[in-house]
């Protein structure tokens, strides 16, 4: 057992493997009671020595998958956890603060799959946090107002930038990173005012993109909408009266207004999703505003996003019984989905797009939800002057390349932090792809450059011949090359510097 002193009293945490670990360590009150939908307050003091061996509670899951959380959920669920090698305070490691994915509706940073101990052995100090999800971080209330989350996240960078060299941390070289959801926040967090100062680099993995080209109404819109009918489900927008409000009350209000069920003849795509931050111009400002010219970003996707949701097998969120993908992935769904997602675009698209429906199908969605959409971000952020780098994640895992799931949305999670399991599903390349990863994103923590493990640094966004990073059975730099799909979405939009018209 190993202690360190922060703010609020004593820890005692453990060693692992060589790595200290403190865990469920309170950055903020519990958001219970009239605290429900407020900002959060600071944790309590404690005398003596508070146990910091167990993860505390994840956040109540809006949207349950099974997922194993490695916790119980609770509305008190702002807890943050600690991997380091080093509790020198003389250290000044640099800090890699992730926050978790699920469609800002599941997920918990006590999951096995987001455990620091391998980023931890590559000298950094690693933070992981939970915060509220669902309506509980993103009801956008009259007078409590919204984005609940998004000062969830700032408190807990302010609890690292204050307590962080007692884990051997730099509270002046602070990264924060992302997949999906986490992502967003990442880049949600470039706008938001009461953040900036306290972190220095961030790192956006398949999310935190423009708004897809085709996107019908503005986030700001669902989550209002969604708030207003959440308000007559629960007798009225009393804010006393909805912080009296039962738990599971608001949690069955909260899943039925979430967007997971796709209208009929569609399949389901984060694009449908509705609980998220928004610019409110109090607690998130106007689309980067805030972005310091000194903070350096570094963003891409998998080459097969939408396998994680438009599934081989049809067994991912699609209602109904039979699950058949020759009754699912049909030329009327794709007939469909491509009106959605390609506009007035949608006849070209489908005739670039190739191989029967659900192939057709996976390379729309990809291409509409992740690679325009990074595409856009790509000339918006080299259109600001900013720096900026660019990856695609190709590597195709034997175990993936049986499924047919392929490089899904997630399946560069295990490489980055070094959890390849189950063995069967991964061969020495894949060990190598990891130990790539790893290294980079390391490396732009400490340096603000991702480089290969050989040295070579990766190519910065440009305005003439963008050039990004594609991570095969290696890392090479190559043109940006986003195919013929995505050059037709992307034309949907005002321009090329990554507006969507009416913006």
């Amino acid at each position: 057992m190993v202690q360190v002193r922060v703010e609020q009293g004593v820890l005692e945490g453990n060693r692992k493997r060589g790595v200290f670990r403190f865990r469920g360590i309170p950055y903020a009150a519990p958001p219970v009671g009239d605290l429900r939908w407020a900002a959060p307050r600071p944790p309590a003091v404690w005398d003596g020595v508070r146990d910091a061996t167990a993860f505390g509670p994840a956040a109540i899951q809006t949207a349950d998958t099974g997922a194993n959380l490695g916790a119980g959920q609770s509305e008190d669920c702002l807890y943050l956890n600690v991997w380091t090698e080093s509790i020198d305070p003389q250290a000044r490691q640099p800090v890699m603060v992730w926050i978790h994915g699920g469609g800002f509706l599941n997920g918990a940073a006590s999951m096995a799959d987001y455990h620091g101990t391998a980023l931890a052995r590559r000298g950094v100090t690693y933070v992981s946090f939970n915060y509220r999800l669902g309506a509980f971080g993103f009801l956008d209330h009259p007078e409590a107002g919204g984005n609940a989350a998004v000062q969830d996240w700032v408190a807990a960078l302010g609890w690292v930038s204050r307590n962080i060299t007692a884990f051997g941390g730099d509270s002046g070289n602070v990264t924060v990173f992302g997949q999906s959801a986490g992502a967003v926040a990442g880049r949600i967090l470039l706008s938001t005012p009461s953040a900036q100062g306290l972190f220095h680099r961030a790192i956006l993995q398949s999310g935190g993109f423009e708004p897809p080209a085709a996107a019908a109404s503005s986030e700001h819109e669902r989550v209002a909408e969604a708030s207003a009918r959440l308000f007559e489900q629960l007798g009225g927008s009393d804010l006393e009266l909805l912080r009296r409000a039962p738990l599971e009350q608001v949690l069955q209000a909260s899943r039925m207004l979430s967007g997971t069920t796709p209208s009929p003849g569609e399949v389901h795509t984060p694009a449908n999703l509705v609980w998220r931050p928004t610019e409110d111009g109090k607690v998130v400002g106007a689309d980067l505003s805030c972005w310091p010219q000194d903070v350096p970003v570094l963003f891409g996707h998998t080459a097969d996003e939408s396998r994680f949701f438009v599934r081989p097998d049809g067994t991912y969120g699609t209602p109904g019984a039979a699950n058949d993908p020759a009754v699912i992935y049909t030329p009327e769904t794709l007939a469909n989905m491509t009106a959605v997602l390609g506009g007035q675009r949608a006849a070209p698209v489908v005739a670039e797009l190739t191989g029967g429906p659900y192939e057709a199908l996976a390379e729309l969605c990809t291409a509409a939800i992740w690679a325009e959409p990074a595409l856009a971000s790509y000339r918006r952020f080299t259109g600001l002057g900013r720096t900026a780098y660019a990856y695609r994640f190709n590597r195709v895992s034997p175990g993936n390349r049986r499924t047919g799931m392929l490089a899904f949305h997630c399946c560069d999670i295990p490489y980055v932090f070094g959890h390849l399991t189950p063995a069967e599903d991964y061969d020495g390349v894949d060990a190598q792809v990891s130990g790539t990863l790893a290294h980079a994103w390391t490396e732009f923590a400490r340096t603000g450059v991702p480089s290969s493990p050989d040295g070579t640094p990766w190519p910065a966004a440009t305005v003439t011949a963008p050039q990004a990073t594609l991570i095969d059975d290696k890392a090479r730099s190559g043109p940006l090359d986003p195919g013929p799909v995505t050059v037709l979405l992307n034309s949907l939009r005002d321009g090329a510097d990554g507006h969507r018209p009416g913006s």
